[in-house]
């Protein structure tokens, strides 16, 4: 056999990865225009309150201040966007103390100019997600991408569409979240002294740790128990040293938590009944039961129903793959990652980002010949980024829980395997 192309590498996986997309690709192309929106929308007042709040936690600690002061936040909040009276009202600091110290470059900086370096960081971060079509190849895939004018569109359909362009503009964090991934995917796949960085990508969606925790298991499956750890103990010494930031001592972690399940659900938009944008399975519950009975069917998820549901998926993952007697490809089991961290705990709409790490189970599903899996699949992802005004004039007010429950599963019945397990 000829040796692959000098722009691929090979891993113990078997995957296929190719360098990112250089001068002139559509990857950087999307990227550069994803950076530019990003830059104008930086440059108006009234937007990215999200990503004030996250860097006034930042500031506040860096002050000797509680970022956990709720009435503190809001005061903040309200003097810097006094015409939005509705979120000085459903506003908080709730993220782990890591947090404070991935914010911190940002709270070191004027205002103004922390949103444009957050601009830039989320280009960046779209050109990491731009890559996804390319990664977590097979050895059986093609070996050169698909030079039709639908593989060079997508990177433009996944940086340039409305859920994307919205995250920007409240300054969220999914797009740095994906973007991580994606390039701590691309790190892992290349191995050597890449691993590392790969490790510390992956640390950083932890930020929502609610999210991100089944990272854990896709690295302990898809590069082994090392790459796991070396997660686990990153976030750890990162909230260490943000609770030592802010309280002193790393104990201050159990105020942290004290102060979560106390405060979390005065923000409307956390919870359930009242959140109508919400992902997860029991915002689905909620609306397909309430018409009938009320609020009785409503279930307000904590930390324990959380890892409860996870620990329910992954049953259903394990079952599923036990039953079909292979073991799933690399791009099947981080289609069921996207799936698990949408529909297990509780998460609001823009979290649907994170349904992008699909991309490469899409692809194989068109490399197989599965068109018809294929174009569900892609109909799905592309019902999240329809605004909820659209559905809404029509009465239809739950299509982004819907279609994350049916993303699920299609994941757990859809193709998943590559070889027949040992």
């Amino acid at each position: 056999m000829a040796d692959p192309p000098a722009n691929l590498t090979r891993k113990g996986g078997g995957d296929v990865t190719h360098r990112p997309g250089g001068r002139g690709s559509p990857e950087l192309l999307a990227a550069i225009l994803l950076t530019a929106v990003a830059v104008i929308l930086a440059l108006a007042p009234p937007l990215m309150p999200d990503f004030f709040i996250f860097r006034l936690g930042s500031l506040l600690a860096a002050r000797g201040e509680n970022p956990y002061d709720l009435e503190k936040i809001r005061a903040h909040v309200g003097e810097q966007f006094p015409d939005n009276k509705g979120l000085k009202a459903n506003c908080g600091y709730f993220l782990p103390p890591q947090a404070v110290v991935l914010f911190l470059p940002f709270a070191m900086l004027p205002w103004p100019v922390a949103k444009i370096a957050w601009a830039l960081l989320m280009g960046a971060a779209g050109f990491a997600i731009a890559q996804l079509p390319r990664l977590l190849r097979r050895p059986t895939d093609s070996l050169e991408p698909s030079s039709s004018l639908t593989t060079k569109l997508v990177p433009f359909l996944l940086l340039l569409n409305f859920l994307t362009i919205a995250v920007v503009m409240v300054g969220q964090f999914s797009v740095l979240f994906v973007g991580c991934v994606a390039a701590g995917l691309w790190c892992f796949e290349r191995g050597g002294r890449f691993a590392l960085l790969g490790v510390l990508l992956w640390s950083v969606p932890f930020v929502k740790p609610h999210v991100a925790l089944p990272l854990i298991p896709l690295a302990w499956y898809l590069y082994g128990w090392k790459r796991a750890v070396g997660v686990l103990v990153v976030v750890g010494l990162l909230n260490v040293l943000g609770a030592t930031i802010v309280g002193g001592s790393p104990m201050f972690l159990r105020d942290y938590f004290a102060h979560l399940s106390s405060t979390f659900k005065a923000v409307d938009f956390n919870r359930a009944a009242l959140n109508y944008e919400m992902l997860s399975w029991n915002r689905l519950l909620y609306v397909l039961t309430q018409p009938h009975f009320g609020e009785r069917f409503l279930i307000e998820q904590n930390a324990i129903t959380a890892v409860a549901s996870y620990l329910v998926w992954f049953g259903l993952v394990i079952g599923r793959c036990a039953i079909a007697n292979v073991l799933p490809s690399a791009a099947w089991a981080t289609a069921a990652t996207a799936a698990a961290a949408t529909f297990c705990p509780q998460v609001l709409g823009y979290e649907a980002l994170v349904l992008m790490l699909a991309v490469p189970w899409v692809r194989e599903l068109f490399t197989d010949g599965r068109r018809s899996w294929a174009w569900i699949v892609v109909a799905l992802l592309a019902l999240q980024v329809v605004p909820y005004q659209t559905f809404s004039q029509i009465g239809f007010h739950f299509h982004r829980p819907l279609g994350v429950a049916l993303f699920a599963l299609v994941v757990l019945c859809g193709p998943l395997g590559t070889k027949k397990a040992s």
